[in-house]
């Protein structure tokens, strides 16, 4: 009998994870829509020096300087003064130059009046003490450098020169506020440079400041402490002296019209060399440089000499034994004087008893085995008789010869 039936229809229960998926569908779409119709707005952020600009406070003075098409070369060390270069570049030495030899200050300035130009920095005070500063270079020039002490400082320092004659810069004080870190009212210096409509404005030394006696062309360029940069025309060329390169520097050299000056003064020769240290390097590494493959082959040859010498050793200590050394010198000796004494018999005597064995008193035993060596050995029997029984005088090629008949007749018992 058929059954009647009544389906119902359920719905089906959304799953949790339909219900994510939905979620962060909608919520995608909410973030894109707020993100099209945003207003954006560009912040630029200051993420500080590259490890590179740390290590090296005047890349930005080299970058900069690229942009003109003049390529800086920076050296570490005197080999560059030892090979100078070419006297259509410039050359800036950024150290004390105490180390500099005799020889070495002459010919930089031959290269300058050859028509090379030369930026110092001038960082050793004159004393009159010593009537000197140390730094031969400037003082054969006839340049030298002072330092304000704290009362003039305060007191401040005027400045009286002018009838100096300025073929190349003219200065104005500035008498500008606090600047900070880009300098302080006293330091800074208005410069006129040849060809230029306006002038520019430099921060210099505020406290140190230089004075020359000697009588070549020369400009200067003046702040509240002094004059802080000299231009000498020197023979065909010319020496720049300045009392600081902190304008130069990555913090500094966008300050004022630092960046300018710097340029101006390289701008018309195509590579500036800038020397960092003029220090003697250490022993080593100036026996290196000098002597590199000196050294390369003294470390070779005594390589060679240890390993020998191991080899040696090693051999010495496998093949010979203290104690076997002793007792063979003992037997030799021995054997020695046995010889001197005319005994040679005895020396035999051992190696004569051992062929002969227990018919040593026996005269038809030791004949009997006469005759048997000579059948297995080849030996005839008058040789074998006088290799047993024979006397050995002082000749020492009959002694040997027994002794090599004795061996060969142990081999056939």
């Amino acid at each position: 009998m058929p059954i009647d039936m009544e389906w119902q229809t359920v719905p089906k229960p959304i799953s949790s994870g339909t219900f994510v998926w939905v979620a962060f569908s909608l919520i995608v779409a909410a973030g894109s829509v707020a993100l099209y119709f945003a207003e954006w707005v560009e912040e630029t952020i200051d993420d500080g020096y590259t490890a590179e600009a740390l290590r090296h406070p005047y890349l930005a003075a080299e970058q900069f300087l690229e942009k003109f098409s003049v390529e800086v070369k920076a050296r570490d060390g005197l080999e560059l003064l030892d090979d100078l270069p070419p006297e259509e570049h410039t050359l800036l030495i950024a150290s004390s130059r105490r180390a500099l030899s005799a020889r070495r200050s002459d010919a930089l300035l031959e290269w300058a009046r050859g028509g090379g130009r030369l930026i110092l920095l001038a960082s050793e005070l004159w004393e009159d003490s010593l009537a000197g500063s140390g730094d031969r270079l400037l003082d054969d020039l006839g340049i030298r450098l002072f330092e304000l002490n704290d009362e003039e400082m305060d007191e401040g320092q005027t400045i009286g020169d002018d009838e100096v004659t300025r073929n190349i810069t003219e200065i104005v004080l500035d008498t500008l506020d606090g600047v900070g870190l880009c300098g302080t009212s006293g330091s800074l210096s208005q410069v006129s440079l040849p060809g230029q409509e306006q002038n520019i404005t430099v921060s210099f030394n505020n406290r140190r400041f230089l004075s020359y006696d000697g009588d070549l062309e020369v400009s200067y360029a003046i702040n509240a402490a002094g004059p802080q940069l000299l231009y000498l025309v020197v023979g065909e060329g010319e020496v720049v002296v300045t009392t600081t390169l902190n304008l130069w520097r990555n913090r500094v050299i966008g300050c004022f019209d630092h960046a300018h000056l710097l340029r101006w003064l390289v701008e018309d020769r195509p590579i500036l060399w800038w020397l960092y240290n003029t220090e003697m390097p250490p022993l080593y590494r100036l026996i290196w440089q000098r002597w590199s493959i000196i050294v390369m082959l003294g470390i070779v040859l005594v390589v060679l000499w240890v390993w020998r010498s191991g080899v040696r050793i090693t051999r010495q200590s496998a093949e010979e034994d203290p104690a076997r050394r002793e007792l063979m010198e003992h037997v030799d000796g021995v054997a020695r004087f046995l010889w001197q004494q005319r005994q040679a018999d005895s020396l035999l005597e051992a190696l004569r008893r051992s062929v002969l064995g227990s018919q040593a008193g026996n005269s038809a035993e030791c004949e009997r085995l006469i005759a048997g060596l000579s059948a297995r050995s080849g030996v005839p029997v008058e040789r074998i008789r006088w290799a047993l029984f024979g006397t050995i005088g002082k000749d020492t090629s009959s002694l040997v010869a027994v002794v090599k008949q004795l061996q060969t007749l142990r081999m056939h018992i």
